[in-house]
């Protein structure tokens, strides 16, 4: 009874959010660029696959399933001037009382020109810092297969002279329906406005499966961003060649409505796993913008 009250007012809240949610622009965009070189290059179909504190974003109650303590650092190139990373920890208590997580998510543009007057020569050049700190706890069989967590987050963004600060929540929950099936359900950036603008609601969905004696992995994700009003569907596949090599790929559907043209939507990369290391490489077409890099660096003790 108590985990239905729980459930029930969960989506309640996320529904009310939803109601409130429109079309227009929303602040701390960076939420939305997605971190992890692993799920970036399985399209974003992370809900239920997304491991180690690289979950911390993707999918808090992923971390239940953690039994070791894991360190992940993610830098993304992106564009000229523009860049990104993540780092993250998490580590399971004792006495299997769940696990904790803090993660640490910013994306900075630099050089940006000021002018005070239209000349060819900039006055001064100022940077764009935007920064979100999560604290994670997931807890595990909550009930037979239900795993639940939640992130608490700090968010600062600053241009120029201006700075404005939020405080979110994420909600996350996976389900073991058997051996081969999870399914998974996310809210991300429940809060209120970061600044005039509100923060980026997103509702993410979906389910992993797999097949050839768990060699090969497939995923979806139906990610609705409420705000935004876009939705996008996430397929991702991952075939492990051996202990030490993974190979994969993935599309995100719906990134017409972004009109950036090329290859946007889609993505591939390679794993490597070495003893307790691990590296992760992804590559992520944004079509006119141009072509992302995207790479991560795991340690387990």
């Amino acid at each position: 009874m108590k985990l239905k009250i729980c459930l029930s007012a969960v989506l309640m809240l996320g529904a009310a959010a939803a109601q409130a949610a429109g079309p227009g622009t929303t602040g701390a965009s960076f939420l939305k660029v997605g971190v992890g070189a692993r799920e970036l290059a399985l399209g974003s179909a992370a809900s239920s696959l997304s491991e180690g504190a690289g979950a911390i974003y993707w999918n808090p109650a992923r971390l239940a399933g953690l039994k070791q303590k894991h360190v992940s650092a993610s830098y993304n190139m992106l564009f000229i001037d523009e860049s990104q990373g993540f780092l993250g920890y998490a580590a399971p208590l004792k006495e299997d009382m769940g696990t904790l997580g803090v993660g640490v998510d910013y994306l900075t543009v630099s050089n940006i020109e000021k002018r005070a007057s239209d000349s060819d020569n900039a006055d001064s050049k100022f940077s764009n810092n935007n920064t979100a700190v999560a604290l994670s706890y997931a807890r595990a069989e909550v009930k037979p297969g239900l795993a639940l967590g939640a992130n608490f987050k700090y968010i600062q963004q600053k241009l120029d002279a201006q700075s404005d600060k939020a405080l979110a929540l994420d909600l996350g929950s996976t389900y073991a329906v058997n051996k081969d099936w999870t399914a998974a359900f996310v809210i991300q950036n429940l809060g209120g406005k970061i600044g005039p603008d509100k923060l980026p609601l997103i509702f993410k969905g979906g389910a992993s499966t797999r097949f050839f004696e768990n060699k090969l992995t497939a995923a979806a994700d139906l990610d609705w961003l409420a705000n935004d009003e876009r939705m996008y569907l996430d397929l991702g596949a991952e075939y492990m060649l051996n202990r030490y090599l993974d190979f994969r790929a993935g599309y995100q559907l719906g990134r017409s409505q972004d009109k950036l043209g090329g290859l946007a939507g889609l993505a591939a990369g390679l794993g490597l796993r070495y003893d307790s290391f691990t590296f992760d490489y992804a590559y992520v077409p944004f079509g006119d913008l141009g072509d992302t890099h995207r790479m991560t660096l795991g340690f387990v003790f």
